[in-house]
């Protein structure tokens, strides 16, 4: 496809203009952008873990300044709603670590990000807060809040003091408030830990590639929740998604349908059910029912009640 380019039409009058005109005309110069206020008051201090002290100032990441911080992955806290990064580097002789402390736009946000992030979690009975912790990370959440606290140097001995940041780090936080969307799938028969939460594509397509782009029209407000289920009929990831209204849900399925990615093979298709086969040869479903599309996937054999062509 040929390129056009378009060029704008100037007048030759303004081309003439004074400088004394141009001058007047030419606005204001922009004001630099004020930089985000981090969460310094949420930081352990220096008194907080004995033998740590602070090792630099803190620094503050807003909006699309975390692209400069994550190598890759940031768009996936940009997707659920991020509002600013906080990190802050502590020192203890040879040992290093960094607190970060990550505000999201609200609960869904930060979980969603945390369930992303912790893999198979391993807990510590002594922690309260929804937790992961290893050799050389604790990770958490709680309401708007996901943390991170990194053994930067590896050093065996720090384990326990990724706990006590973490400790001081929640004390501080608000009140716990656990998404109402993780309530929407049935707790029978699903795998634990294998709860996600999605808000667009970057999360969807770490479940599932539908199709290209927003292919669930999710538009970052959207919540879609996924788990992995695991019973006498087998193993199967499901997930559902909750619209405003049915109107919505319909325009979504409809979206679905037209642009189901190219891997995936319509085997029978209406207005209110889709049945598909994947690339490893295994089926997949999606309904729309009233405002909710739910949609069940890796099913080795196809619904009773579908008439499949071998």
């Amino acid at each position: 496809m040929r390129r056009v380019l378009a060029f704008a039409f100037v007048p030759v009058l303004a081309l003439c203009a004074t400088p004394q005109a141009a001058s007047a005309a030419s606005p204001p110069p922009r004001q630099a952008a004020a930089r985000p206020t981090g969460d310094g008051s949420l930081m352990p201090s220096d008194a907080a873990v004995a033998g740590w002290k602070k090792s630099e100032a803190a620094r503050v990441f807003g909006g699309a300044d975390l692209y400069g911080y994550i190598d890759g992955g940031a768009e996936l806290f940009l997707e659920f709603g991020f509002d600013r990064l906080t990190l802050q580097k502590f020192r203890s002789g040879p040992n290093e670590l960094a607190v970060e402390i990550y505000r999201m736009a609200d609960p869904v946000a930060a979980t969603g990000i945390y369930l992303m992030k912790c893999g198979k979690p391993t807990r510590d009975p002594s922690f309260a807060s929804r937790h992961t912790i290893t050799r050389h990370q604790l990770l958490f959440v709680r309401e708007r809040y996901f943390v991170t606290v990194n053994n930067l140097s590896g050093g065996d001995t720090v384990g326990a003091d990724l706990l006590k940041f973490g400790r001081a780090v929640a004390s501080a936080l608000p009140a716990d408030r656990v998404p109402v969307e993780l309530s929407r799938v049935p707790v029978q028969g699903m795998v634990a830990g294998s709860e996600r939460l999605v808000r667009g594509p970057f999360g969807l397509q770490s479940i599932f590639t539908l199709g290209d782009g927003d292919v669930l029209q999710l538009g970052g407000h959207i919540v879609g929740v996924a788990d992995d289920v695991r019973d006498e009929s087998g193993e199967r990831t499901r997930l559902v998604v909750v619209y405003p209204d049915g109107a919505a849900a319909a325009r979504a399925f409809a979206n679905l349908r037209q642009h189901l990615d190219s891997y995936l093979k319509p085997v029978t298709s209406s207005a209110t059910r889709l049945l598909f086969r994947d690339f490893e040869n295994k089926f997949g479903v999606a309904t729309v029912s009233a405002r909710t599309i739910e949609v069940t996937l890796h099913l080795v054999k196809a619904p009773q009640d579908a008439s499949v062509e071998r």
